[in-house]
């Protein structure tokens, strides 16, 4: 059991670095309280991680992973360009309580079918124990988010806001576009 919570640790931590839900919440950590971002990503990864540990397998049969990916990439890049054309005074309105919320929607959104929800879906298949991988998956991320956020908050968050929406457009409609073309490269293989 333990053998298990390792192996989807490490495997989870190594393929989360630089994954598109680590990068959501570096771009929410230079906008929302830090404690908001990790509890809304945290939140969102318990969901998408328990899932793939529950019931990865029926989850795998029922939807077409090709079809999930192109409905999240089409929704990041709405996300992107809604950054660019919103308002900034109602961003200031919404800004301590819309940090869990949006983290939480943009975070489950992109790890639904993503590599490291994969990883602990086959990992918890073949070792046998889902609530171990569970755990050790669970674990690789909180330490790998923590990171992040930590990062944002940290240096990030002094860079002129402005940039930083600008920034935050541009990588959620990369991300967005990203998730896109891989969704078709799918469909040929």
């Amino acid at each position: 059991m333990l053998a298990a919570a390792a192996a989807a640790f490490a495997a989870v931590f190594v393929a989360e670095l630089g994954d598109k839900t680590q990068l959501i919440s570096l771009a929410m950590a230079c906008r929302y309280p830090p404690l908001q971002v990790l509890a809304g990503a945290m939140v969102a990864l318990a969901a998408a991680l328990g899932l793939a540990a529950a019931a990865g397998s029926i989850m795998a049969a029922a939807f077409p992973h090709s079809l999930v990916s192109m409905i999240s990439g089409l929704f990041f890049v709405a996300v992107g360009v809604y950054n660019f054309l919103r308002c900034d005074v109602a961003e200031k309105k919404h800004l301590v309580k819309g940090g869990f919320i949006q983290t939480l929607m943009l975070v489950f959104v992109a790890e639904f079918g993503d590599k490291t929800q994969l990883a602990t879906l086959f990992l918890a298949a073949s070792l046998g124990y889902p609530a171990a991988v569970f755990a050790g998956a669970m674990a690789a991320m909180f330490l790998n988010h923590l990171l992040v956020i930590y990062i944002g908050s940290r240096f990030l968050v002094h860079l002129n806001p402005r940039l930083l929406k600008i920034g935050t457009g541009f990588l959620f409609v990369i991300i967005g576009l990203i998730i896109i073309i891989q969704s078709q490269f799918a469909l040929f293989l």
